[in-house]
Parts: C-alpha cells; sequence; structure tokens
C-alpha cells in the first residue's frame, strides 16, 4: 500500500474518543453519517435488534459508560440485553446449558458477518440451549472493535402453520452426550429465565406460568429414565401446552 492509498484510508475512517485509554471504535464515515447515534440502551426486548440498530448501539457505547456491565450475569432473563467489554468478563459463562459439538465439550456456536446497508462491519455469534432449543444466546461486535459485545438472550417460540404459537420444544435429554443428569431444582433454575415474560396456557384453561414450567421440568425428568436415542435431536412436544408473548 502506497502513502497515497493510506492516507486516503485514513481519511475514510473515524476513530471515536478512549474510555480508560482502551476502547476504540473505527468505522467509514460514510456508514457513521448514516446511522444515528442512540441515547438508550434497552434492558430488555423480545424481539431481535435489527443490525442496524445493533451497529447504533455499538458506535454509541462511548458516550454512555452506564450502559457497560461490570459483572457477568448469571443466566439472564428472557429478552435481557447487556453489553460487556470482552476483555474484562467471560459472558459465555453465564450459567445456561448451551448445545455442544460433536466432540460433546465445546459449545456448538455459529459464526457469520453482517451487513449494514451494504457495508460489512458486524460478527455474529449464535449459540442455542440444549434444552429448550427455541432460546438463544445471539452476540454482536463491531469488526473493528471486537472487545465491546452486544449480548442478547430470547426465546423464539414456533409457530404453527397458520402462525400460532405453539408449545416449547424440548431437546430429548437422552440424545445428551455428556451424561448429563439434572434435578429438578437445577432444571427449575435453567428453565424459569428462559420463559421470562411468556404468558402460558394449559390444554383449554389458563394456568400459570409457574405449573407449565413445572411441567416441562417433568418431562425432561422422566426423559432422563430412557434409553439414549440415536443423535438425531428427536424433540419432545409438548402438545398440551400453548404460549404467547404477554
Amino acid at each position: 500500500m502506497n502513502n497515497k492509498e493510506r492516507e486516503r484510508e485514513r481519511e475514510s475512517t473515524t476513530e471515536s474518543e478512549n474510555i480508560g485509554g482502551q476502547m476504540k471504535v473505527f468505522l467509514p464515515n460514510q456508514l457513521l453519517e448514516r446511522l444515528p447515534l442512540t441515547t438508550s440502551l434497552p434492558k430488555e426486548r423480545l424481539r431481535w435488534n435489527t443490525n442496524e440498530e445493533i451497529a447504533s448501539y455499538l458506535i454509541s457505547f462511548d458516550r454512555h459508560e452506564e450502559w457497560l456491565s461490570c459483572s457477568l450475569k448469571t443466566r439472564p432473563q428472557n429478552g435481557s440485553i447487556i453489553l460487556y467489554n470482552r476483555k474484562k468478563i467471560k459472558y459465555r459463562k453465564d450459567g445456561y446449558c448451551w448445545k455442544k459439538r460433536k466432540d460433546g465439550k465445546t459449545t456448538r456456536e455459529d459464526h457469520m458477518k453482517l451487513k449494514v446497508q451494504g457495508i460489512e462491519c458486524l460478527y455474529g455469534c449464535y449459540v442455542h440451549s440444549s434444552i429448550v432449543p427455541t432460546f438463544h444466546r445471539r452476540c454482536y461486535w463491531l469488526l473493528q472493535n471486537p472487545d465491546m459485545v452486544l449480548v442478547h438472550y430470547l426465546n423464539v417460540p414456533s409457530l404453527e402453520d397458520h402462525g400460532k404459537a405453539c408449545g416449547p420444544l424440548l431437546c430429548a435429554v437422552a440424545d445428551r452426550r455428556d451424561s448429563l443428569r439434572w434435578s429438578r431444582d437445577e432444571l427449575l433454575a435453567q428453565l424459569k429465565p428462559m420463559f421470562h415474560s411468556m404468558k402460558w396456557s394449559c390444554g383449554e384453561g389458563n394456568g400459570s406460568s409457574e405449573f407449565s414450567i413445572e411441567q416441562l421440568a417433568q418431562q425432561i425428568l422422566e426423559s432422563q429414565q430412557t434409553k439414549p436415542q440415536p443423535r438425531t435431536h428427536t424433540c419432545l412436544c409438548s402438545s398440551a401446552l400453548g404460549v404467547s408473548w404477554s
């Protein structure tokens, strides 16, 4: 790269102010001019953020130190949005049980680069619950500033043919490769935050969310006693349960 090319590249990017002398943001000027700076970071959102919204949060954090979480959140509730410094917080150790790779040891992560208004500037990392596959954790950071990560937890109910939300799918516990055995308390600790802000019904009547989650826990406990199935990710669908957003 010659001097003229370096100069053009330098002119096409903007550097933000440092926070504590360690965090910087580099983005093309043309993108910064199009994206509005946001003044608030939602603590909870029951839908996925758009790429534009994610980028806006990540280019605005240097003006809002209060957005940054300085401690690890254990099993954040459904809908939670959290901003971490990856150098300081091991955000992956969040207390949830995520799907593993074939080796049964490492978490299975899906990685992709995301575009904002035609410009590739975000990196996404997605994982899925090993208990309730409709529950996800999605993490995002700027390609030019990977230290700051935006983490979003969301339970997205599966839809039937006519767009009606159906009961949760439960990954067959018999398909686990780590020989994990749950206790009732451990299961409830996993399940309750996954279904925060979601309303449940049982059959034709209206049951409490606590009762429905107890039913889910009971299904898993019972499946622990069954013979392990081939690795087909067979799921148990609770047809008697319905779920909708509150």
